[in-house]
């Protein structure tokens, strides 16, 4: 008697399929991945001396944002918790990183410059509000823009502490092309 022996077909089977795909996805999201970690690890960087200075003054506990703000200087503003969970915000202003701390309680909630800026300029489609320093003044920097054709962009700033509006400026509306 002979035996009869089976070739084995040289097609991939559904399962081969699903498992090379899935090995080749897994691939893609770890060089993503990667690729990502290279790219944001300078800024990463440049935060931590950053982080780890403002918990030295405010005696922060936790950190729940830094945000870079370049105007008529660089600051950095860090926002967080001290161990009393009070929200402070540390300013580290300039090149020689000045300190000014505040707590959430002695200043004007986003919120309510949000609130204020809206009802200035019902049309406006606010971008971004965000801390930060004009002049040496602790404030409330507002991006927002109007009108359509064109768009017009626009910053304001408000103080900090107390909500007043410090002053304006208009980006150039742009021409049609």
């Amino acid at each position: 008697m002979r035996a009869t022996i089976k070739k084995r077909s040289s097609v991939m089977s559904p399962k081969r399929w699903l498992a090379v795909i899935l090995v080749a996805l897994l691939a893609v999201i770890a060089i993503v991945i990667m690729y990502y970690n290279t790219i944001q690890q300078p800024f990463w960087d440049s935060e931590n001396p950053i982080r780890k200075q403002a918990k030295e003054a405010a005696n922060l506990t936790k950190v729940t944002s830094i945000t870079k703000q370049v105007w008529d200087t660089t600051s950095w503003i860090v926002k967080g918790e001290n161990d009393a969970d009070e929200v402070i915000y540390v300013w580290l202003i300039g090149p020689d990183k000045t300190v000014q701390i505040v707590k959430e309680t002695e200043g004007v909630l986003k919120a309510s410059i949000k609130q204020a800026v809206l009802e200035a300029k019902p049309d406006a489609e606010l971008k971004r509000i965000q801390p930060g320093t004009l002049n040496g003044q602790l404030v409330w920097e507002v991006f927002y823009s109007e009108g359509h054709n064109p768009e017009k962009y626009s910053y304001a700033f408000y103080d900090f502490r107390t909500g007043t509006y410090v002053t304006e400026y208009h980006l150039p509306a742009k021409t049609a092309s």
